[in-house]
């Protein structure tokens, strides 16, 4: 089968879909959507946002595969994606492979939060729990193998304490399950669960990278009491593999000029993650690099593909 798209002069000539591989209204969502809207004025085209939530992740990218490689669809691709081909046989992608890499849109640490009904109020006091309580502790998350599930499998390995992984759709559904008591607590990136936080039905616990979170200083990481812990979700953005060249550059130059101003700077902020100018290049070499961490992980948990 053979494509064609149209030159980077004429491009884009129609709207352009941004596959967004999450729920409306998370942090993926919140700043696709903001791109989405600068992307359109800087190139004087539509581009709209289209969510596909699911299987951790994975369904979006998925679609984003399977999209015709014209330039008129682009989409995240998120470190859940990174760890899948280790947990199902014969995966339908391959992150290291199968996408042409645009630019990364941010990283940044996942926060710990829990409902007011969960007793512990630190990391040190939710160990101390899971041991006293086996097999009472779990963990919301967005799909097995994803980010929000890795972190707690990380903490489970490091603290030999038993957590029980229950998945949810979508972020939404997992925070709500977390605010009303159904699950002990979740990992996310902060903007996730924050209206929730603020509106006093969810209490942050910790955060998972080495450093503290600059809005919330007073909320310990999880390294202060395990100093090997250190896990952070990122979201990039990416094209069907065969995607001209001349498309893929202009997008990726447009990306990274909107992510260079203080708006955008400060949606991250907002959310609680961080900007992150990566080239394509240094893309594809994270990409590569949390491939084998993540697999450690995953062994680590006895998981195996199914």
């Amino acid at each position: 089968m053979v494509f064609t798209c149209a030159s980077a002069q004429d491009y884009p000539s129609h709207p352009v879909k941004i596959i967004v591989p999450f729920a409306a209204g998370t942090a993926a969502d919140t700043t696709a959507r903001f791109l989405a809207q600068q992307l359109g004025e800087r190139l004087k085209q539509s581009f709209v946002v289209d969510n596909r939530p699911g299987a951790g992740a994975a369904l979006g990218a998925v679609a984003l595969k399977r999209a015709t490689p014209d330039g008129y669809t682009i989409g995240q691709m998120v470190s859940a994606n990174v760890v899948q081909p280790w947990l199902v046989k014969d995966a339908p992608f391959d992150i290291r492979k199968d996408f042409a890499a645009l630019a990364m849109m941010y990283s940044g640490p996942m926060v710990m939060t829990a409902g007011p009904s969960f007793t512990p109020h630190d990391i040190s006091e939710v160990i101390a729990y899971a041991k006293s309580n086996p097999g009472k502790v779990s963990i919301g998350s967005i799909g097995t193998g994803s980010a929000t599930h890795l972190a707690a499998e990380l903490l489970r390995q490091m603290a030999g304490v038993d957590i029980i992984n229950v998945p949810f759709k979508s972020a939404v559904d997992m925070h709500r399950a977390v605010s009303v008591g159904d699950v002990s607590f979740s990992f996310d990136s902060y903007g996730s669960p924050r209206p929730l936080v603020e509106a006093g039905k969810l209490r942050v616990l910790a955060v998972t990278t080495k450093d503290r979170l600059s809005i919330l200083p007073k909320v310990p990481s999880i390294s202060e009491s395990y100093p090997n812990f250190d896990m952070a979700s990122w979201v990039a953005l990416g094209a069907p593999l065969g995607t001209s060249q001349d498309i893929l550059d202009t997008l990726s130059r447009e990306t990274r000029l909107v992510m260079q101003t203080q708006e955008w700077r400060q949606l991250l902020s907002n959310n609680g993650v961080e900007p992150s100018l990566m080239t394509p290049a240094q893309l594809l070499q994270k990409i590569s690099s949390d491939y084998d961490k993540f697999g450690q992980i995953v062994k680590g948990a006895g998981i195996k593909p199914e």
